[in-house]
């Protein structure tokens, strides 16, 4: 399972996550920095942070090797306006991290499809031992 780690830019500093988390995806990891970041912002609002303050942070997710994977800025996931974002930088995604997660969907098809084609074979031999008996296939009893 990959292992993102998670650095906090504030305005003043970045925050270094040294101990990282698995996830089964970068999706899965980004979807948590979003549930993150509204609690964070919310115990900083709590706190009395302000509002434009708390919209210049953002999680750098970085892979092991400590490549930037994505950028997601708090504003991203509080702004009311998202139209005021429409023309901001696209998260940065690595060509490899692209790569490793077509991958993975590839090889949950695949076995997926085998799968399926295991049933269907079971599926056919069934059928064909019910048609041996009368010579016809029976309709399958309601329950």
């Amino acid at each position: 399972m990959p292992h993102y780690y998670f650095h906090l830019r504030t305005p003043d500093e970045l925050e270094w996550d040294n101990e990282g988390v698995s996830f089964g995806s970068l999706d899965d990891a980004y979807l948590d920095v979003c549930h993150a970041i509204s609690r964070i912002a919310s115990d900083l609002f709590q706190g009395g942070g302000q509002r434009a303050r708390i919209l210049r942070y953002a999680f750098e997710i970085a892979d092991v090797g400590g490549g930037l994977l994505m950028d997601v800025p708090f504003s991203e996931v509080l702004d009311e306006n998202p139209a005021r974002f429409r023309h901001a930088p696209a998260r940065h995604w690595s060509a490899e991290a692209e790569i490793a997660r077509t991958r993975r969907l590839i090889a949950a098809l695949n076995e997926q499809r085998a799968a399926l084609a295991a049933t269907l074979c079971v599926t056919q031999e069934l059928l064909s031992r019910l048609r041996g008996r009368d010579g016809r296939a029976r309709p399958t009893p309601r329950a």
